[in-house]
């Protein structure tokens, strides 16, 4: 699989383009920011295994807390309630039906070769299901990369036990170990093995396969154990060559084979079963025509359902009873895709997750026996349904002939006609905008301009030859797709076709949050980064010198429209350094430049005080710079 660092905002490079024009009709009334800016107020819902309580994140005076409330729900019963002290909770997992393992952010300074400097890393908790007792496991210095991009649980042994990779002093790689999370205790399972970046364990919790990766040799490698203890090799790839896009999803319940995605037989990836004993693909077990089928869903070590994106979630069961639910709570609410999150160990009570183009999303309780939903909880309740605005999957043509899709949100209670438009291309820039609910366009809707998400080329889930059309084009194709966005809304008619007549460039001013300005920064960066010459090569090719002509940085001077850049300054991929930078050039080269720099902040907000920051300032610039 090929392996991508980071996901530096592409705004940065592509600085964001917006499109001015006059509204025609009178648009609904306007939310309070605050709407928009906490966090859903249930997020990560998952049940008990006996379906007894039921957990989730919410946002209490605007940072995340776990909730733990028991089933049924009873009016007046207060539910438990833990909350961050000098740390985020970020996720949780039951390990029984008596104790959860959450999942917390925190900031330590580190030696760096920049000098010691606060990052971001992971730390994992026991808690009981009161949240009374509490046990911070694997206790290690943050002196290794590995926990600060990995959570290092890697399977449910039982209720007591789970196996975890951990860091020890055979090397800088993890080895395994046999972790209680009651006492904290453990004991080594497996030595480190080098390079390693997954270990893969069977339903028995027996480490079956690894993953490692070479970053001098681009060369990323299946190894798997046989008799004896020792590791084989399995299948060796060299990542940026054409490798079939093979990778290893995990076993099925015998641990016997493999389920594995694959794209050998078509562009677009798809789940097949691989037989071990015999090293030979078999059946083909889910597919899609038009997007890529290459997630799982893995419970006790073993693989229970393929899952995949296409507008929105989908999931098919490898139990036959539970992807007849899954079809019939889908027929019934035919307006939305409703997902199994959980089931109850009887069987009668399913937690349900409904998503859907025109709403965010909803959980359910569906009872078997009564055959009755009940509302679990909404995602947004203070964001009233008729104030949602639907994002349409479009497909546009590039200047090439290549179609591109998208997603196109347009203004409540407005005419969808000569608006003022903004193109908003997502991050990454390997990754891809999708249907799902996004606070950012609706807020921006509701603000009365129209949203127009390209899914350019390089964007993740199209399949092969789309998503390798973007390497190496980072100012290249990449933008091209972005200005087409643009130009066809405009043919379309949702943008104001006067402005483009009146002024010789497409966008009146730009927004970039937590931007990459300078490619040739970014290049020296990645070299510490665990897959340096890989992402440099999907993103830059081997010349850094043909980085100066398509990084904003050194363009400043070209740039005929107000920018606004806005940057955490503890963001851990992309550097606070680059719209520092940046703020400057466009200040010597005279040009109107706003700069938001939020304390606390990583790549993105992770508390309402700072996703609120975020949006005042988009509003504020863009009142000034488009009307609306």
């Amino acid at each position: 699989m090929r392996a991508l660092w980071g996901a530096a905002r592409i705004a940065g490079a592509l600085l964001t383009g917006l499109y001015a024009g006059s509204v025609l009709a009178e648009a609904a009334p306007e939310i309070p920011v605050e709407y928009f800016a906490h966090q859903p107020v249930m997020a990560d819902v998952d049940m008990s295994p006996d379906g007894s309580h039921v957990a989730f994140l919410a946002p209490v005076g605007g940072r995340q807390h776990l909730v733990v409330r028991k089933l049924p729900l009873s009016q007046g019963e207060k539910p438990a309630v833990i909350g961050p002290s000098d740390a985020e909770i970020t996720g949780f997992d039951w390990i029984s039906n008596e104790r959860l393992l959450v999942r917390i952010l925190t900031t330590e300074k580190m030696n760096t070769s920049d000098g010691r400097k606060p990052l971001r890393f992971t730390r994992t908790v026991s808690m009981s299901r009161d949240l009374q007792e509490m046990k911070v496991l694997l206790q290690r210095p943050p002196d290794n990369g590995y926990f600060l991009q990995h959570t290092p649980i890697l399977q449910f042994i039982d209720d007591e036990y789970v196996l975890a990779a951990f860091p020890t002093d055979d090397g800088p790689w993890p080895g395994v170990v046999r972790l209680n999370v009651i006492t904290g205790a453990f004991t080594r399972v497996r030595r480190p093995i080098r390079n390693v970046t997954e270990y893969i364990p069977d339903p028995t919790g027996e480490i079956r396969i690894a993953e490692t990766y070479d970053d001098r040799k681009l060369e990323s490698r299946y190894l798997r154990r046989v008799a004896g203890g020792d590791f084989e090799l399995m299948i060796k790839n060299k990542v940026l060559e054409d490798d079939g896009g093979f990778g290893i999803l995990g076993f099925d319940a015998s641990g016997q084979n493999l389920f594995v995605a694959s794209r050998h037989e078509g562009d677009r990836s798809a789940v097949y079963k691989y037989d071990l004993a015999n090293d030979q693909m078999g059946e083909m077990v889910a597919s899609d025509p038009r997007f890529d089928v290459n997630m799982a869903i893995v419970q006790r070590g073993a693989v229970v359902a393929i899952a995949w994106m296409d507008d929105l979630p989908r999931r098919q069961w490898l139990d036959p009873a539970v992807q007849k639910l899954q079809d019939a709570l889908d027929k019934a609410l035919p307006d939305s895709r409703e997902i199994v999150i959980d089931t109850a160990a009887d069987g009668n009570l399913i937690l349900v997750a409904s998503f859907a183009l025109d709403a965010p999303t909803t959980y359910r309780m569906f009872d078997r026996r009564t055959k009755e939903f009940s509302l679990f909880g909404d995602t947004y309740p203070a964001i009233a349904q008729d104030s949602v605005s639907k994002r349409q999957p479009i497909t546009y043509k590039a200047t090439d002939g290549t179609e591109i899709p998208g997603y196109l949100i347009l203004p409540v209670g407005v005419e969808g006609k000569n608006l003022p438009f903004i193109i908003m291309p997502h991050g990454g820039p390997f990754s891809r905008d999708d249907g799902t609910f996004d606070v950012m366009a609706q807020f921006l809707a509701n603000r009365g301009y129209g949203v127009l998400q390209p899914n350019f080329r390089g964007s993740t889930g199209y399949g092969a030859a789309f998503n390798e059309a973007g390497e190496k084009q980072w100012g290249g194709l990449m933008q091209d797709d972005v200005t087409d966005a643009a130009k066809w809304a405009v043919a379309q008619g949702y943008a104001a076709l006067m402005a483009a007549v009146k002024t010789p460039d497409l966008f009146k001013c730009a927004v970039a949050t937590a931007p990459v300005a300078s490619l040739e920064r970014l290049y020296d960066e990645v070299k510490s980064s665990g897959f340096g010459n890989i992402t440099r090569g999907l993103y830059f090719g081997d010349n850094p010198d043909a980085l100066k002509p398509i990084s904003p940085y050194h363009q400043a001077d070209k740039i005929k429209v107000p920018v606004l850049l806005v940057h955490g300054d503890l963001d851990y991929q992309a550097s606070v350094a680059h719209s520092r930078d940046m703020r400057r050039a466009l200040e010597r080269a005279g040009k109107p430049v706003e700069y938001v720099e939020i304390k606390g902040m990583d790549h993105s907000p992770i508390v309402t005080d700072q996703m609120k920051t975020v949006l005042q300032a988009w509003e504020k610039f863009l009142k000034t710079y488009l009307g609306g």
